[in-house]
């Protein structure tokens, strides 16, 4: 601990003020991109461009993002099917990892190695190009399986008009309070300075010139860990037994709080 071995150039984790994004921290991030329409948080796609450049992007340059985005996230069916085809009651994260792998087949990393004409010079662009695909696409399997697992598989199309995070809230069929929440949390979950299990993996797999549809479904399948993406889960189960013990008709004062917290770390 408190060894450094790995200096990221995107972003870097402060134990003080947590995560910068190019050197800016999270509320300088924010007030920085241009927001969506009608909102005080940016979209993913505008803080995508910053990730990739460092550079705040022109809202004329997000609106390009936009659409290439919307050019990109189109999910052939069998990709559907194939989740579908699995038990119901297996987990989301499964479902995810088998989906991005059902969509290798179409690797623009994969067809250029095939090639004949493969120059690890210029092989970052199919790289950047399958990465770009997958990012795009995301959002679109994710909503599938939420809505297969968790509304009885009420599927809701793609809004053409909306940028990805509101789109993410409207598949989902969340309230319009909803969008901003998935604009800020695709954003504050984007990029931890890339030395966590996840995104090692990929790192480790795309190694090997495994495509990136291969590497990423290693990192979710790494994600899906207890010590990673699965504490989302575990604290918001903890949040919600929380509730359902301490807070039946009670005020959950400071005391309650810090009495529960400490039975918590008491019962290891």
């Amino acid at each position: 601990r408190d060894i450094r071995s790995l200096v990221p150039d995107i972003s870097y984790l402060d134990p003080q003020e947590g995560i910068r994004f190019r050197g800016k921290t999270i509320p300088e991030t924010f007030a920085a991109l241009p927001k969506a329409d009608g909102s005080k948080y940016p979209t993913v796609e505008s803080f995508w461009y910053f990730l990739l450049t460092g550079d705040v992007p022109t809202q004329a340059q997000v609106d390009e993002v936009v659409a290439e985005w919307k050019t990109r996230q189109e999910v052939p069916q069998y990709v559907f099917d194939a989740i579908r085809a699995l038990p119901r009651e297996s987990h989301p994260m499964v479902m995810l990892s088998v989906g991005i792998l059902a969509l290798q087949k179409d690797s623009k990393f994969a067809g250029f190695y095939n090639s004949g004409k493969f120059n690890k010079m210029t092989a970052w662009e199919s790289v950047y190009e399958d990465a770009s695909d997958i990012v795009a696409r995301i959002p679109i399997i994710a909503a599938f399986i939420y809505n297969l697992k968790f509304r009885g598989d009420k599927q809701i199309a793609i809004d053409p008009k909306l940028d990805m995070g509101a789109n993410f809230a409207h598949m989902i069929g969340q309230s319009e309070e909803y969008k901003d929440v998935a604009r800020m949390y695709f954003i504050l979950h984007s990029d931890h300075e890339s030395g966590n299990v996840s995104a090692h993996t990929t790192h480790l797999v795309h190694s090997a010139l495994s495509d990136p549809y291969y590497a990423y479904s290693a990192g979710l399948n790494g994600l899906a860990g207890p010590l990673h993406g699965l504490a989302n889960q575990e604290v918001l189960d903890w949040t919600m037994k929380f509730q359902e013990k301490y807070c039946k008709g009670v005020e959950p004062t400071k005391e309650l709080v810090t009495k529960a917290l400490w039975d918590t770390l008491n019962a290891g």
